[in-house]
C-alpha cells in the first residue's frame, strides 16, 4: 500500500468522504446541516488497515475538502473529535460556532 498516492475523494450523493485502500474503502460519513456545516458523523478503517495511518489522512484530506468549500465543521465522531483536539492549530478555525470538542 502506497499511502502517500491515494486521495481521498468526497462522494456526495453517499454523504462521505472516501479513501480507497486497495480493495477497501476507509469512509467518514457526514450530513450538512442547514447553516451549511459539516456535520462529521462516523468514521470507518478496515481493520486490516487500522493503525497504519488510513485513517489519520482521511480525516486530514477531509478537513481540506471542507476548508476548500469555505465550511465548517461539528465533530461529532470520536476519532474525528480527538484528531481535531491533536492538531488543534492547525484545524481549530475550521470548527463551527456548534462545535464541542
Amino acid at each position: 500500500m502506497d499511502l502517500a498516492s491515494l486521495k481521498t475523494k468526497d462522494n456526495r450523493e453517499a454523504n462521505r468522504f472516501e479513501l480507497s485502500v486497495d480493495d477497501a474503502v476507509a469512509f467518514i460519513d457526514y450530513k450538512v446541516g442547514k447553516s451549511g456545516d459539516v456535520y462529521m458523523v462516523h468514521t470507518e478503517v478496515p481493520k486490516k488497515f487500522e493503525g497504519q495511518g488510513v485513517g489519520h489522512k482521511l480525516v486530514r484530506e477531509s478537513l481540506e475538502i471542507i476548508e476548500n468549500n469555505d465550511c465548517h465543521i461539528v465533530p461529532l465522531c470520536p476519532f474525528v473529535r480527538s484528531f481535531i483536539q491533536d492538531n488543534r492549530s492547525d484545524y481549530h478555525h475550521l470548527l463551527s460556532e456548534k462545535a464541542k470538542l
